[in-house]
């Protein structure tokens, strides 16, 4: 008995490890929503569709829809994500490769079970993002398959296609070019109760390949659920338009929040600038202290040194100095000093030893 109890143990241990958890991501359907959402798993990067999110850690040769399962829902084929950020992805907007970010999420609101457009055969499956362009009406699309570059299909065996990892199954992308010649390209959404859903891949075909019937299940399988459109919406758009994106990002809380915090610093700032600036000119209309006065008195060019008017040169013009005379006061020696050349240089008296010069006198032998 205690040997059939371990067991049933064990089995119990080994069925629910066989059982997939898929993410529960609470998502909320919005551009600002998913800014929030994938912030902490990437980086969000300016390009021509307004906001692209570009996802961090993940190999050089990663693609979308390459680390997950497919499973078949009342919708469809759904994807099924193992990433870390969730299936929010995978099940809005659409991916496209830009130069110099690589594999990036262009955000949309427009839900489906997986935005791809597929190729396949009976041996091999693919399927690769819809570009960012594709729009159709209400009622769905069947038309013209979109086609795609060939390296960015990501194809499976056809027999492994539903249920597996597709990472541990996937054709190397090395062979994609080669097997997408050998399959056949195929594009359908059907929309009911204005509810995208992912029809394309025949069951029939699938079934086939796997040898035995495919098992539906629900779409909370998916940790993702249906979102209907407005009604009277004539057009799908599977991404939103650049300016939607880029005026529903600077309408976030967060991003509000952070424009009235850093309108707040510039205001403080230019606060502190005005208090300091009114300091300065306080002190400059009193006069700078006395000892910075005279420093700065001391300093400056003589050039601009101001000098005593002239009326009062002729005024206090000094008389000639005896031996016993004090000296000429500072502010008269910068007026001698700044007289002009012929009144600085004018010769002193002569004694009555001493005859005069004589102005011109001519050499000897030139006498008259």
């Amino acid at each position: 008995m205690q040997r059939f109890a371990i067991r049933a143990l064990f089995l119990t241990a080994a069925l629910v490890g066989c059982v997939a958890t898929p993410p529960q991501v609470g998502v909320n359907a919005t551009i600002g929503g998913f800014y929030d959402e994938l912030a902490p798993y990437g980086r969000w990067v300016d390009c021509r569709y307004g906001q692209c999110w570009v996802p961090a850690r993940v190999a050089a040769d990663w693609q979308p829809y390459s680390n997950g399962q497919w499973i078949y829902t009342e919708y469809g084929w759904t994807w099924v994500s193992n990433d870390p950020w969730g299936g929010s992805p995978y099940h809005y907007g659409t991916w496209a490769s830009i130069e110099g970010y690589g594999w990036s999420w262009v955000p949309g609101t427009v839900w489906a079970p997986a935005w791809v457009t597929w190729s396949y055969s009976n041996s091999y499956v693919g399927w690769a993002p819809l570009p960012p362009t594709v729009v159709f009406g209400a009622s769905g699309y069947v038309g013209t398959p979109v086609v795609v570059s060939q390296t960015q299909y990501v194809f499976v065996p056809t027999n492994r296609f539903v249920g597996r990892n597709v990472a541990s199954v996937r054709i190397p992308a090395q062979q994609s070019a080669q097997i997408f010649r050998q399959t056949r390209p195929v594009t359908v959404f059907a929309v009911t109760g204005g509810i995208v859903r992912n029809t394309a891949i025949p069951m029939e075909t699938i079934e086939r390949a796997a040898g035995g019937k495919i098992e539906a299940r629900s779409i909370q399988a998916a940790g993702t659920a249906p979102r209907a459109v407005s009604a009277g919406t004539a057009h799908l758009a599977v991404v939103a338009p650049a300016r939607e994106v880029k005026a529903a990002v600077a309408a976030r809380p967060q991003a509000a929040s952070r424009s009235l915090e850093s309108s707040r610093e510039e205001k403080q700032a230019k606060a502190l600038f005005d208090r300091e600036s009114g300091n300065a000119k306080t002190t400059k209309a009193h006069g700078a202290p006395p000892s910075e006065s005279h420093r700065q008195a001391a300093e400056a060019p003589a050039a601009h040194r101001q000098e005593p008017p002239r009326q009062a040169e002729h005024v206090s013009k000094p008389k000639p100095q005896s031996g016993n005379a004090k000296p000429v006061e500072e502010s008269h020696r910068q007026t001698e000093a700044s007289r002009p050349a012929e009144h600085a240089t004018k010769p002193k008296l002569q004694s009555g030893k001493e005859k005069p010069v004589e102005k011109d006198k001519k050499p000897d032998g030139e006498r008259p």
